[in-house]
Formats: C-alpha cells, sequence, structure tokens
C-alpha cells in the first residue's frame, strides 16, 4: 500500500513530524513563559502590593495636608492675623497638596481645567465652588467632601477666588 491515499480527488499525505521552524518557535515560546511565570510568581511581585502602597502614598499625602492646614488656623490664634489673609494661605497649602496635581502649581490648567479664569464651567460663586470641591465633578475632579473638613474647604474656596 502507498503512503499516498486519494479521497475524493484530495491526496493526503502523512507527515512524520512538524517543519523544524514550528518546533524551534514552540520550544522558544514554551521556554520564554516558564521563565516569565517564574520570574512574577516567584519573585514577589504583585499588583495588589503596588495598588497598597499607591493607596499609602495618597493617604500620606492627604495627612500631610490636614497637618498644614492644622498648622495655619493655629497661627492665626497666635499671630492674631487677618482671616481672609489666613485661610488664603491655608488654602493655598491645601491646593499644592490636592489640587496641584491636576490644575497644575500655577492653577493655570493641566489634566483639570485652568482656575484662573473669570468664570468655571460649573460657576464662580462660593457656592459653586465648594460644591465642586465637595461632591466632584464628572470627568475627573473628585469629591473631597469625607476628606477634608468644611473649614478647609472654606478655604480653599478663598485661595481660588483670590487667584487672577
Amino acid at each position: 500500500m502507498s503512503e499516498q491515499h486519494d479521497f475524493d480527488g484530495i491526496k493526503y499525505r502523512e507527515e512524520k513530524s512538524s517543519p523544524g521552524i514550528f518546533r524551534i518557535l514552540f520550544t522558544v515560546l514554551v521556554v520564554w513563559g516558564v521563565i516569565f511565570m517564574g520570574y512574577y510568581l516567584f519573585s514577589g511581585w504583585s499588583s495588589q502590593s503596588e495598588a497598597d502602597t499607591a493607596r499609602k502614598a495618597i493617604a500620606d499625602k492627604k495627612q500631610l495636608a490636614h497637618k498644614s492646614f492644622e498648622g495655619t488656623v493655629d497661627a492665626r490664634h497666635e499671630g492674631g492675623g487677618h482671616k481672609v489673609d489666613v485661610y488664603i494661605a491655608a488654602g493655598k497649602k491645601l491646593y499644592n497638596n490636592l489640587c496641584a496635581a491636576c490644575h497644575g502649581e500655577n492653577a493655570k490648567g493641566s489634566v483639570g481645567p485652568d482656575l484662573t479664569t473669570s468664570r468655571y464651567i460649573y460657576g464662580k460663586s462660593r457656592l459653586d465652588i465648594a460644591n465642586s470641591i465637595k461632591e466632584g465633578r464628572p470627568k475627573g475632579m473628585p469629591a473631597f467632601n469625607g476628606q477634608i473638613n468644611p473649614e478647609q474647604i472654606e478655604s480653599l474656596v478663598e485661595y481660588l477666588l483670590s487667584l487672577k
């Protein structure tokens, strides 16, 4: 019997082995896969640990913002400075800690919009700005209601209204 069979005009020839290039590529793929899995499984890498580190960094930054604000409020009571000036100074510290990453150090905008303009998208009244800070806004503005107290929100409002 011959090695070739004819079924409905289709010739069938059974191969003894696959082409050499396929065997080489398959072997390289298997070796790479084993090395890749070994590295990530046994190196201690974890996306959960990276997420925890990022959360801790954000929490530390917020805690620093709270401490810097508290220091400014204490200075107001000791130094007898003007209340609005103290609120603006405290608001600037909070802005640098919480807002500058998105709105830029000089509030001219980066990821977030420019805060030095005469009009804001959601209004530039004290209440509108306070609501934006407390409740956040769609498309990226986070809510800070549970993270900073009303006096800190008021200091941010004063600072934002002082920008030109």
